[in-house]
């Protein structure tokens, strides 16, 4: 069963006298006639799991031969993740003793006793422990000084430094009508620097997004992560609408508020942070148009054009519109297919949908969708019932649920069009 363990970079580690590794059989230490080391399982259910005597005489036998005290790995799919991290924790240490499980697992005395970690290779069940400890042995091995013919193929492997590693290319050149790329072929260390960053940056956001969040990124490199999702093909529009007409009052009365200043400019701005197509004013007071409109010309066409050139770009996303049935309308009439609507809501409703579900349904889908957020004391019921998604409010870890509109579009963007791997 171990016998990959005899092969290869491990087998020469052996013999280098760089890692000792002795396989100990449980049912060695199964005190009865048939050298049984499984029951039944307590409280009825399928399967048998493993006797705590044998397992816990056997680490018993193992540690009396260890200098110092060993960490004791048990291998089981309700363990934490096995990352390059942990195999470089592990590699540091002198000793270690992998408890390989069966069936449908050990006794539970056993990780109270003896186990200082508890280890998955990944989200799946396998027949044993015996593959997940030799993977993990493979790992730990590779990263002890002399193991590997250059040490610093350990350091630029995938998940070193937190990402996965760029494409590797040898002799030929041109191979099947692919050829290497100019730049490892041309001699500049610093561009083929930069080109290997890269590589392996895309390839992180491709394959494993959430390895981003705790890789160590500097500026340059979240630079270019934003050149790969400004280049990524969504597959959808993102629209947001801020209703002023039918909201609630704090009385529960359907009335019309009056914009402000800070929802135009700083919903405008998180609107063009985070790639939506347009941001609509659904305000259907005529006054309120000339105000908004003198506003927006300012920033857009006069004085404060020039002052500030970043503001110009977000408020040219700004559009107004008398309903939200007009809204509607006008996606439609230029993007050539009515919007799904989402409302949004400080308090909950049957049938909601979370972040996480609605990002991938407009993954799959595609089309087009128009964020809804009130302002006043929140959109009127009908208009959020008649929506085609309602999402879940926002929820801090305490009572208190009374964020400002802007900060709900913020949060909201972020979470539903934001990146995916914060």
């Amino acid at each position: 069963m171990f016998a990959p363990l005899q092969e290869s970079i491990i087998k020469r580690a052996g013999e280098k006298g760089i890692v000792d590794i002795r396989i100990t059989d449980i049912r060695d230490f199964a005190f009865n006639k048939h050298r049984i080391v499984d029951d039944v399982v307590y409280g009825g259910g399928a399967g048998m799991v493993m006797k705590p005597e044998p397992i816990f005489e056997a680490v018993k036998q193992v540690k009396s031969t260890a200098d110092g005290s060993p960490r004791i790995i048990l291998t089981s799919p309700q363990g934490k993740p096995f990352t390059q991290k942990k195999a470089f924790e592990l590699s540091q240490e002198a000793h270690l003793v992998f408890i390989c499980g069966h069936y449908e697992g050990i006794d539970e005395r056993i990780r109270e006793l003896c186990v200082t970690d508890e280890l998955s290779v990944g989200d799946f069940v396998l027949t044993g422990g015996e593959l997940p400890s030799m993977i993990m042995v493979d790992a730990v091995v590779r990263l002890l000084p002399g193991v590997l013919g250059d040490d610093a193929s350990a350091h630029e492997e995938s998940f070193s430094d937190g990402l996965l590693e760029y494409p590797q290319y040898t002799r030929p050149p041109e191979f099947e009508g692919r050829k290497v790329p100019e730049v490892l072929m041309g001699g500049n260390h610093e561009q083929i620097r930069l080109w290997r960053r890269k590589q392996s940056l895309l390839k992180t956001w491709t394959n494993r997004p959430d390895l981003l969040a705790k890789a160590p990124l500097d500026e340059e490199d979240l630079k270019f992560l934003g050149e790969i999702r400004q280049g990524a093909e969504q597959g959808y529009r993102l629209f947001t609408a801020l209703v002023h007409y039918p909201v609630y009052n704090k009385k529960k009365e359907v009335v019309n508020t009056s914009f402000t200043n800070l929802d135009l400019h700083d919903i405008a701005r998180a609107s063009a942070t985070f790639g939506v197509e347009k941001y609509f004013l659904v305000q259907p007071v005529q006054a309120q148009h000339d105000l908004i409109n003198t506003l927006i010309s300012h920033w857009v066409e006069g004085y404060g054009a020039r002052y500030n050139p970043d503001r110009k770009q977000a408020l040219t996303k700004i559009a107004l519109a008398n309903s939200v049935q007009d809204v509607k309308e006008m996606i439609e009439n230029e993007y050539g297919m009515a919007p799904k609507v989402i409302s949004t809501a400080a308090k909950a409703y049957p049938k909601t949908a979370s972040y996480l579900e609605l990002r991938e349904t407009m993954a799959r889908q595609g089309g087009n969708y128009l964020l809804l957020f009130g302002t006043g004391w929140g959109l009127e019921t009908s208009l959020i019932e008649s929506s085609d998604y309602i999402l879940k409010p926002i929820y801090g870890p305490g009572e208190y649920n009374h964020l400002s509109v802007r900060s709900a579009v913020s949060i909201i963007l972020d979470r539903l069009h934001g990146e995916k791997w914060w």
